[in-house]
């Protein structure tokens, strides 16, 4: 199955609602979409550019883009004081569960307000076990937007495959089976 496959299966039933990260905590961005609009495919990075960002997790340890290359990975970029970020949440969880068993598969729960600690009580109440992190260096513009949440996939190889600026609805049942056939995905395509 082809990369472009892959990408079209990822089509969900989505309502893109973000919120500004420089604005008051109050504002919300809405844009009405096509109740089966794609996720949107970003431009593939390319052989010899790969991206280079790395993220700290809950016990310190910095982990890199290059560290996970091998593995399709899922980044939710969010906020405790974010609504739409705090909505789509459960299904994220979710679809983590689902898919815990598939080794190939990294989920990345990275809060941008770089406050590790407050995101993890608010992950401990709420009986989340996404992995938390906070970023731990530049990000290139590939994984930068405006507003939150965002979630961004990546191939195996480490290309950008989706990315998706608003809320997603994490239960698609074809999200979950793309992501399964992206780790099937040779990791030089």
């Amino acid at each position: 199955m082809s990369m472009q496959s892959i990408v079209s299966l990822v089509l969900l039933a989505i309502t893109v609602v973000g919120c500004q990260p420089g604005n008051s905590k109050e504002t919300v961005e809405q844009v009405p979409v096509e109740s089966n609009e794609e996720v949107s495919s970003a431009n593939m990075v390319g052989e010899g550019q790969a991206m280079e960002a790395s993220f700290k997790n809950i016990r310190g340890e910095s982990v890199s883009l290059a560290d996970l290359k091998g593995k399709v990975v899922v980044m939710n970029f969010w906020a405790t004081w974010c609504p739409p970020c705090i909505a789509e949440m459960p299904s994220l969880q979710e679809l983590h569960e689902e898919l815990k068993g598939e080794e190939n598969i990294v989920f990345m729960a990275i809060d941008v307000d770089g406050d590790i600690d407050r995101a993890a009580q608010f992950m401990a109440k709420k009986k989340y076990t996404l992995p938390l992190y906070t970023i731990d260096s530049q990000l290139p513009a590939e994984l930068m937007s405006n507003s939150i949440p965002m979630t961004v996939i990546l191939a195996k190889n480490g290309d950008i495959v989706g990315k998706q600026v608003g809320m997603m609805d994490f239960k698609s049942e074809k999200l979950k089976k793309g992501l399964i056939e992206l780790t099937k995905e040779n990791n030089n395509e």
